[in-house]
């Protein structure tokens, strides 16, 4: 069966421990800015809880950037740098490159540069990420929420024109639907699919039983393609537990169903 995770903040750590998800997903950059101290404290309390960390997501705060022309290489190198070994220390093995609004090009700016820019930044990244034997995806996002990478034919592209081997392509099935991108799309990515996230668009709420998507069509499709990495439930603001325990079995039942 294909792990099930649910993205989460640390609010909801403890409800999402209880409802028993696969793994969680937890943000990144939260877990950089915490105190040594505080550190300590979280990887205890999770380890004691037997909570997996498979993923994390928000892998740069905004004042980081990825392109234009407030780019610092050497910011870049030292946050990713403890980022990631706090990452390792929790278990994750996948890192989502979402940050919209690091990369996210700003007015007037070349736009040819900008995705130098972003293919240096992902090679920064290969090299702290294969250290420390971490992947890392690339998330598709709507033009409205980032004006660069709108679909996961482009995140694929990229992947293939680095060819840097910790560097994938993570799918929103959200943001595909925002950019009427099929399904189909996700067969195009080949291994460099590495990481899915689904929820509901109409609503930008975790997955439910008669949302209007179809999330057993999701599981077919990656079943057919030998997909060998998680599916994390996302939504848009807080939930309630019993809406994050829904989502899971809306998703054990969608798996389920695909395999008939």
């Amino acid at each position: 069966m294909i792990p099930i995770g649910l993205r989460t903040p640390f609010e909801f750590v403890p409800d999402a421990i209880e409802l028993g998800y696969d793994y969680l997903e937890l943000p990144l950059t939260r877990v950089a800015a915490l105190t040594d101290g505080e550190f300590m404290e979280l990887t205890a309390y999770l380890a004691a809880a037997g909570a997996r960390v498979d993923a994390m997501y928000d892998i740069l705060p905004a004042s980081i950037r990825v392109n234009g022309g407030d780019v610092r290489a050497r910011l870049q190198h030292e946050y990713l740098e403890r980022a990631f070994a706090r990452a390792v220390r929790l278990g994750a093995r996948i890192i989502a490159f979402d940050a919209p609004e690091s990369r996210n090009v700003p007015p007037v700016f070349d736009f040819d540069m900008a995705r130098r820019q972003t293919g240096n930044f992902l090679r920064i990244v290969q090299g702290h990420a294969a250290a420390l034997g971490l992947n890392v995806a690339i998330q598709n996002f709507r033009h409205a929420e980032c004006n660069l990478i709108n679909t996961v034919s482009e995140a694929a592209l990229m992947a293939a024109l680095l060819q840097l081997n910790r560097v994938g392509v993570l799918a929103d099935t959200v943001q595909m639907a925002y950019a009427a991108e099929p399904l189909e799309a996700l067969t195009r990515c080949g291994s460099a699919l590495m990481h899915v996230h689904t929820g509901s668009p109409l609503t930008r709420r975790l997955p439910k039983k008669g949302d209007g998507e179809d999330y057993a069509a999701l599981f077919r499709t990656l079943n057919r393609r030998g997909y060998q990495g998680r599916v994390s439930a996302v939504a848009s603001g807080e939930y309630t537990p019993e809406e994050a325990a829904a989502a899971l079995q809306c998703l054990r039942d969608a798996w389920s169903e695909s395999l008939t």
